[in-house]
C-alpha cells in the first residue's frame, strides 16, 4: 500500500505519463475521463493532482479547453519560495556567493559571444544607472536588465533564466535587509567597469569579482 496521498501519487503518474509519452510544451494532455481511467483514480484525485502541478509549473488548464503542458520555467519556484526565506533575509550571504559564483564563471564565455550593439546597450543600461532622480526601484530594473542583457550572447535560454531567478531572489531578500545602498555614481561606474572589460575581453572575470565584492561590504 502507497504511503503517499492518492493525489500526490496521481501526479507522479502524470509526470511520468508526459516523459514516456515525450510530451512537449503545448502538446495537450487526454481528457480527464481517460487520465482517470488510464491511472486507476477518480476524478477528485486526478483534478488534485492536477492543480498541484499547475502550481509548480507543470501544466496549465484552460477552462473548458484541457490540459497542456508547459513550457519549463524557474518562475514557480521563486513564487513557493518559503515565507521566512524571502522575508527573514537569513541566507542573503550564501545565496549572493551562489550568484557571483555563476556570473564569474560565465562572464568571460559571454565576452567572447558579445558584440558591438550589445556592449552598446549594456553601456546606456549602465550610464542610465547614474542619472540623477533615478529611483530604487529605477535602480533595481536598470539592475535586472543589465544582467540578463549580459548573458543573452550566449543564447542559453536555461542561463537566463537563472541568472534572473538569482536576481529575483537576492533583490528580495535584499530589500528585506538594512544593507547600505551604493550611490547612483557608484553603481553606473561598478557596471560600466564591467562593459569596458567585456568589450576589450580583458579582466571581465575581475570587473564582476569586484562588482560582487563591493556588494558583499554592504551587506
Amino acid at each position: 500500500m502507497s504511503a503517499l496521498p492518492k493525489y500526490r501519487e496521481t501526479q507522479l503518474k502524470l509526470r511520468a505519463y508526459i516523459a514516456e509519452h515525450g510530451l512537449r510544451a503545448g502538446d495537450q494532455l487526454p481528457p480527464e475521463a481517460e487520465l482517470a481511467e488510464v491511472f486507476g483514480v477518480g476524478r477528485l484525485s486526478l483534478r488534485e493532482a492536477i492543480k498541484g502541478l499547475e502550481t509548480v509549473g507543470v501544466v496549465r488548464t484552460r477552462h473548458g479547453g484541457g490540459t497542456y503542458v508547459e513550457p519549463f520555467s524557474f518562475a514557480p519556484i521563486l513564487e513557493n519560495l518559503p515565507y521566512a526565506f524571502q522575508v527573514e533575509g537569513r541566507d542573503l550571504l550564501n545565496l549572493l556567493e551562489l550568484r557571483a559564483a555563476l556570473e564569474e564563471g560565465l562572464i568571460a564565455r559571454a565576452s567572447e559571444w558579445i558584440r558591438r550593439r550589445d556592449v552598446e546597450e549594456l553601456r546606456g543600461i549602465a550610464t542610465a544607472m547614474g542619472a540623477e532622480g533615478c529611483t530604487p526601484d529605477e535602480h533595481a530594473a536598470l539592475d535586472r536588465r543589465f544582467h540578463r542583457r549580459l548573458y543573452e550572447p550566449l543564447d542559453n535560454p536555461l542561463v537566463s533564466q537563472v541568472i534572473d531567478l538569482f536576481w529575483e531572489m537576492f533583490n528580495r531578500l535584499h530589500r528585506a535587509t538594512v544593507a547600505q545602498p551604493s550611490t547612483p555614481a557608484e553603481l553606473a561606474r561598478m557596471h560600466l567597469d564591467i562593459v569596458d572589460a567585456v568589450a576589450a575581453q580583458s579582466g571581465e572575470v575581475e570587473a564582476m569579482c569586484r562588482h560582487f565584492e563591493n556588494i558583499r561590504t554592504r551587506l
